[in-house]
C-alpha cells in the first residue's frame, strides 16, 4: 500500500527508535509533549521549546499538522517575543527549516510543500518587518545552501530578483511548483481546495513584482517582472481545476463556454423558430415596465447601472429549452432534446467557472498583470515615487511637477483599465493627491485636474462606493479587451515598419553587366 517508512519519505532512525521506546503509548507521549511545548513557550524557554518540538516531530513524523502548527508557532508566535528584528528573523528561519525537515519526511504531502512555499512568501514578504526580512533573506547564504540541498534552485534566474540575489517570493514560488509537480504525478491534494492550492504560485509572481516596485525598482526590470507574472497567471487560467461537481474547469475559458452556449441556443432556435419566438415574447411581456423602457435601447444610451443589468436580463429572456424540446416536431425532437441537455451542461460549467473566478477575483489579477507590464504604468509609478521623495526633502516645486506628470498618465491608465481604480495601491495614489493639494496650498482640486473622476470615486474617506465598484468591474472587461486589441494593432504596425526597414533595397548592378551575365 506504499505506506512503509521508505515510501513516505526520508527514514529517520531516531524517529523509529523513539516510537518503539514509547511501548505503544505514543499518543499519550505526544499529548504530554504538546502540553510541554506550550508551557515552554509561555515561560520563554526557547531551547527547551525547540527540543520538545523535535521530540514531537520524531513521534508524529507523518502528521502534517505537527510540522505546520509548530513552524507557525516558531515564526509567528515565538518570533514576536524578541525586540531585535534580526532575532525575529532567526526564529522565522527556524520555522522554515522545521518545515523543510517535514517535507523530507513526507515526500507525498503536497499540502506540506505548499505550506512551505506559502511560508516563504507570506511571512517574509508581508510581515511588519518585511523590508528587513527580505534583505536578510537575500543575504542568508547558509539558508541558500540548505535550499540547494533540497533541490530548490536559488542560484537560478527563476529565484533571483532584480539585484541578482534570491528573492523570498520567487523562492516560495519554486517550492509551490515542486508541490504542483507532486500532484501532477498522481498524488491527491488533501486538506485544501485545488483552487487555492494552484493559485498561490502565480500570485507569488505578482507579489514579487509589487514588492520590487515598492522598493524603488521602477524600470524595465519591473516591467519584465510583470510580464512574467502575466504569463504565470494566464498559465494558471488554462490549468484544469477539479471542482465539487463531476467535471473540471479552466478559469480563462469563461468566454469560450459562453460562446458555445450561445451557439447551441441559436441552433435550438433555428430548429424551433416559432415556438422559441413565442416563448421569448411571453417572457418579454412579463418584464417590468421600468426595464422595458431601456432594454432595447442602444448600449451607448444606457446608464452604467442599466448596462450592468443587461446580461442578466438577456439571459432571462431565453426560454426553458428542455420544456420546448418536449413539444418539438417529431423530426427535430431528438436533436432538440440533445441540444437542450448540452446547454444545461454548459450553464452548469459557466456558473461553476464564474463562482471560482469570483472566489479569487481572477479577472482583477489578470487585468492588473496586463496593465502593470505596460511601460507607461511603470513610468507613472516611478514619477509618483520620485515625487514622494522630493516632497519628503521639501523640494516642493520639483514634487509638484512630478505629481502632475504622473497624474496625467494615471488618468490615461484608468481610462483603459477602470478596474485599477479599486486596486490596493489606489488608496496610496489618493493619498498622493492629498499631499499634492497640500503642496499647491489648495483645499479643492483644479477644474481641469486629470484625476477628478477618480478622486470623486474614492469619496470623502478614500473608499470606493460599492455600487460604483460593481459598475467598474463590469466595464473593465470591455475596456481591457479593447486595450488588448489596440496593443495588438500597435504591435502589428511596428512589425510592418520593421519589416520595411529590413527589406532588401534591390540589386544595384546595372543591366548587361558582367556579373549579371
Amino acid at each position: 500500500y506504499n505506506i512503509a517508512e521508505s515510501d513516505l519519505g526520508e527514514i529517520s532512525p531516531a524517529s523509529e527508535t523513539m516510537k518503539l521506546a514509547s511501548l505503544g503509548m505514543r499518543g499519550v507521549a505526544a499529548t504530554l509533549l504538546w502540553n510541554k511545548a506550550h508551557t515552554y513557550k509561555v515561560m520563554h524557554e526557547w531551547d527547551r521549546l525547540k527540543a520538545t518540538l523535535n521530540n514531537i516531530a520524531l513521534l508524529q513524523p507523518h502528521f502534517d499538522k505537527v510540522w505546520e502548527h509548530q513552524a507557525h508557532n516558531l515564526a509567528y508566535n515565538v518570533s514576536t517575543e524578541f525586540d531585535d528584528y534580526r532575532q525575529r528573523y532567526e526564529m522565522v528561519r527556524e520555522g522554515t527549516e522545521f518545515l523543510t525537515r517535514g517535507v523530507r519526511q513526507n515526500t507525498n504531502a503536497p499540502r506540506l510543500v505548499w505550506y512551505t512555499g506559502w511560508f516563504y512568501g507570506q511571512k517574509l514578504g508581508m510581515s511588519d518587518e518585511k523590508v528587513q526580512f527580505r534583505r536578510l533573506f537575500s543575504d542568508d547564504e547558509l539558508l541558500h545552501d540548505a535550499l540547494l540541498v533540497e533541490d530548490i534552485a536559488v542560484d537560478s534566474p527563476e529565484a533571483r530578483g532584480p539585484l541578482g540575489k534570491p528573492d523570498n517570493w520567487l523562492v516560495g514560488r519554486l517550492w509551490l511548483n515542486h508541490g504542483y509537480e507532486i500532484v501532477d504525478s498522481g498524488v491527491k491534494i488533501r486538506r485544501q481546495t485545488p483552487l487555492n492550492f494552484y493559485e498561490t504560485g502565480p500570485k507569488w509572481r505578482i507579489k514579487h513584482a509589487e514588492s520590487i516596485e515598492s522598493e524603488g525598482i521602477l524600470d524595465e526590470r519591473a516591467q519584465n517582472a510583470w510580464q512574467m507574472a502575466d504569463d504565470d497567471w494566464l498559465g494558471f487560467g488554462t490549468r484544469s481545476i477539479p471542482t465539487t461537481s463531476p467535471f473540471t474547469i479552466k478559469l480563462n475559458q469563461l468566454e469560450d463556454l459562453e460562446a458555445q452556449r450561445d451557439e447551441k441556443i441559436e441552433d435550438f432556435r433555428l430548429l424551433n423558430e416559432e415556438a422559441f419566438a413565442a416563448a421569448r415574447q411571453a417572457r418579454i411581456d412579463t418584464l417590468p415596465a421600468a426595464i422595458k423602457e431601456y432594454w432595447q435601447k442602444p448600449e451607448s444610451e444606457m446608464t452604467p447601472e442599466q448596462r450592468q443589468l443587461m446580461p442578466s436580463i438577456m439571459k432571462g429572456l431565453v426560454p426553458d429549452l428542455a420544456t420546448l424540446a418536449k413539444t418539438s416536431d417529431d423530426s427535430v425532437r431528438l436533436e432538440s432534446v440533445n441540444i437542450a441537455g448540452q446547454v444545461k451542461d454548459l450553464n452548469e460549467r459557466i456558473q461553476k467557472t464564474i463562482g471560482y473566478r469570483t472566489q479569487i477575483n481572477y479577472p482583477y489579477w489578470k487585468t492588473l498583470a496586463q496593465a502593470e507590464q505596460e511601460e507607461r504604468t511603470v513610468t507613472a509609478r516611478r514619477l509618483i515615487y520620485e515625487a514622494e521623495q522630493a516632497n519628503k526633502n521639501a523640494e516642493l516645486d520639483k514634487a509638484i511637477e512630478l505629481y502632475e506628470q504622473a497624474f496625467v498618465i494615471w488618468a490615461e491608465i484608468f481610462d483603459d483599465y477602470p478596474l485599477l481604480t479599486i486596486d490596493d495601491t489606489a488608496e496610496d495614489l489618493f493619498n498622493s493627491v492629498r499631499r499634492y493639494m497640500v503642496a499647491i496650498d489648495s483645499q479643492e482640486i483644479p477644474e481641469d485636474f486629470p484625476l477628478a473622476t477618480f478622486v470623486s470615486l474614492m469619496g470623502e474617506f478614500g473608499q470606493v462606493d460599492a455600487r460604483m465598484y460593481e459598475t467598474v468591474r463590469q466595464e473593465s472587461k470591455l475596456a481591457a479587451e479593447q486595450r488588448r486589441i489596440e496593443l495588438e494593432e500597435e504591435e502589428k504596425k511596428r512589425q510592418i515598419e520593421a519589416d520595411k526597414l529590413d527589406a532588401p533595397k534591390g540589386d544595384p548592378t546595372p543591366k548587361g553587366s558582367a556579373s549579371e551575365k
